[in-house]
């Protein structure tokens, strides 16, 4: 028993005196191509935002972060001396390490057991395929991103029921400027993938614009080949975005979080109309801390990341849904911006989410020593 507490208190409470290696397990993705930090300031889908912040997290609470990835040939973050450092996948030796992380993958599990001590899964997209109690056996815990998520894992595998805790993603608050009064109360910004309901806007537009000729809509993120896409719809959604270019709609590409956040603190209405299952959605977070207001179909985990704002529960309300938020526009006072974005500030910064995970990595500490002392005990017996 004096072992036991011992444990607990050195695990729980100590800093970590010789730095354990926690190591990231991300993968090739070839229509994304290589990545690492610097591409933080061009632009980064979410997922691999996520690895980028809480690489960063992680080592600043004193481990040493491996990202295996796919960094450009010239990276300046390679270098095993770097904290955390990013290695290309294929140059994996195998080395042993304290804790080891899959990125998206929750059939490389019994792989990664045999060569860490505990073992986690991050996922960020939604399931689609079965996995057994076998398949799940080799990881201490899953870090979910949203009740929404685990319902939807859960209803497809049931095997992952046993892992409860949910964790979320989040954003850099210190990216973000003071809110302030937006120039045109009528400007509106999308900022996701637009194969995600940007064409809800698109054919809305024309009529928005009748009823409110101050209207504007900037369109972020471009037409990356990630995903699923279907090529007909986006050249129908290109030449639509093209021919409204004279109503307002611009479309600026794939950019670099300061100019998004940047593009956020102008925008006066957040406007997505989302469409596909949404796991966390970082965007909803970043608009909300920049104090842009929501206009949404509150759906799948935009329940829990979109506190404020304007809602409906599908496509064909939407419209009235944004009318009703143009309508009541200039009466959104400064200090309700900025109180959209407290809850963020409480739940969802990259900080206090690898603040949590320290503290699983540690408690599965005690539950592995726990086992080992008591198996033991009993051998001794």
């Amino acid at each position: 028993m004096i072992r036991l507490v011992l444990i607990i208190i050195f695990s729980l409470f100590s800093k970590v005196v010789f730095a354990e290696t926690i190591a990231i397990f991300t993968h090739k993705i070839d229509c994304l191509g290589p990545w690492d930090p610097d591409n933080v300031k061009t632009g980064l889908p979410g997922s691999e935002e996520a690895v980028v912040n809480m690489a960063e997290e992680l080592a600043n609470l004193g481990y040493q972060v491996i990202v295996f990835g796919n960094p450009p040939i010239s990276s300046n973050y390679s270098s095993t001396d770097l904290n955390p450092c990013y290695i290309d996948c294929d140059l994996d030796d195998g080395q042993y390490v304290d804790i080891a992380i899959s990125w998206r993958k929750p059939e490389i599990g019994r792989d990664l057991k045999k060569r860490a001590s505990r073992v986690y899964l991050w996922l960020h997209d939604i399931a689609r395929k079965t996995f057994s109690e076998e398949d799940l056996s080799f990881y201490d815990d899953v870090l979910w991103l949203s009740q929404w998520q685990k319902e939807q894992w859960i209803s497809v595998s049931p095997a992952f029921a046993k892992f409860t805790n949910i964790y979320g993603n989040a954003i850099n608050p210190k990216q973000f400027e003071s809110i302030s009064e937006r120039e045109n109360p009528y400007s509106c910004i999308y900022g996701s993938n637009c194969n995600r309901g940007v064409e809800v806007l698109l054919e809305i537009w024309p009529e928005i614009k009748r009823q409110f000729p101050r209207a504007t809509l900037d369109i972020y993120y471009g037409w990356p080949k990630w995903g699923r896409g279907d090529s007909k719809k986006e050249k129908y959604l290109q030449k639509l975005t093209q021919d409204l270019q004279i109503l307002g709609v611009n479309q600026h590409g794939f950019v670099g979080q300061e100019e998004l956040n940047q593009a956020y603190a102008r925008a006066s209405l957040w406007t997505y109309p989302c469409l596909v299952e949404e796991t966390f959605c970082i965007t909803g977070l970043r608009a909300q801390m920049a104090g842009a207001i929501p206009v949404i179909i509150d759906e799948y985990a935009l329940k829990e990341t979109v506190r404020y704002g304007y809602k409906c529960k599908n496509r064909k309300d939407y419209f009235q849904t944004l009318i009703n938020a143009m309508e009541d526009i200039e009466s959104i006072t400064l200090e309700k911006r900025q109180k959209i974005r407290d809850f963020i500030l409480l739940e969802f910064t990259w900080k206090r989410i690898a603040q949590q995970w320290d503290k699983q990595f540690k408690l599965d500490v005690v539950k592995i020593q726990n086992k080992d002392f008591s198996a033991d005990l009993i051998g001794s017996q």
